[in-house]
């Protein structure tokens, strides 16, 4: 086949790409109608809005761990965080600390501004976020951390606190939920980072699945370079099998799922990293 007709076949609009499809529909129109009011909201109905729904997800019958608030200084510039940033390939046997992934969630997706005395109806967060309607949640499965239960939990950043979900090691083979399962099960702990999507859609519709992943990445990148100035290393992650995940974290998958997964670890003598 010559070269033209292959660059052809490959630029060749393709009507089940699910892919188009999304960006398509995700796009933001001035003729649109809005996905859930029958006019366009005033500000006033969206923060009436706002307050109804959870800022964040509760577990209110488990137990609580308060999580440090004195977090390890940094090491670096953030300068020289950026030039440092790379994806581990291997993770070492010792543990993490409790102020290091303390650090790691709160410079991630902490609260960064109450709002007490605002008419807006909840706390800013470390991340940029659409409308700053905060759809993500973050689970961490703690396997060797200092001072932590080994277990699963949920993050509150509300009160920076971690909800105890289930105590003792995974009673399923999490290791086998990735693509790189020899990567997971090096890990010291993972984070796995969750949205529930109404949160953004019932402002936004389908723009705000775009959003929901869009501040997937800006979390992701914060907790990458924090574990990085820590001395720790760190694989984002996107290759997991999404419905093996989702019913390890009792998710229905559909109004509720994981979109990113983060890896955290000390440092391999030996590992490659890129």
């Amino acid at each position: 086949m010559a070269l033209e007709s292959v660059d052809r076949f490959l630029l060749a609009p393709d009507s089940k790409a699910l892919w188009e499809l999304f960006h398509e529909n995700s796009k933001t129109s001035r003729h649109e109608r809005h996905p859930t009011y029958p006019t366009h909201p005033s500000n006033q109905t969206i923060v009436r809005a706002m307050a109804r729904l959870r800022r964040v997800k509760p577990y209110t019958d488990m137990a609580k761990v308060v999580l440090p608030k004195e977090f390890p200084h940094s090491s670096s510039t953030l300068d020289a965080a950026l030039l440092r940033r790379t994806t581990a390939r291997a993770f070492g046997a010792g543990p993490i600390g409790l102020a290091q992934l303390a650090k790691i969630l709160q410079m991630s997706y902490g609260v960064s501004r109450e709002n007490d005395e605002t008419p807006f109806p909840r706390p800013f967060r470390i991340i940029p976020s659409g409308g700053a309607l905060y759809p993500l949640e973050l689970y961490v499965e703690a396997r060797r951390v200092e001072g932590l239960e080994r277990g699963l939990y949920h993050y509150d950043p509300e009160d920076h606190s971690l909800d105890l979900l289930r105590a003792g090691a995974a009673d399923a083979d999490v290791d086998g939920f990735f693509v790189q399962s020899d990567l997971a099960s090096t890990a010291t702990a993972i984070v796995y980072v969750t949205a529930i999507f109404y949160r953004s859609t019932f402002k936004y519709g389908d723009r705000g699945y775009r959003f929901v992943l869009i501040e997937a990445g800006h979390l992701v990148q914060n907790a990458a370079l924090t574990a990085l100035d820590l001395g720790l290393d760190v694989a984002p992650i996107g290759g997991y099998f999404d419905r093996d995940v989702d019913r390890y974290l009792a998710f229905d998958g559909v109004d509720e799922s994981t979109v990113y997964v983060v890896l955290l670890g000390q440092p391999h003598a030996t590992a490659e990293e890129g």
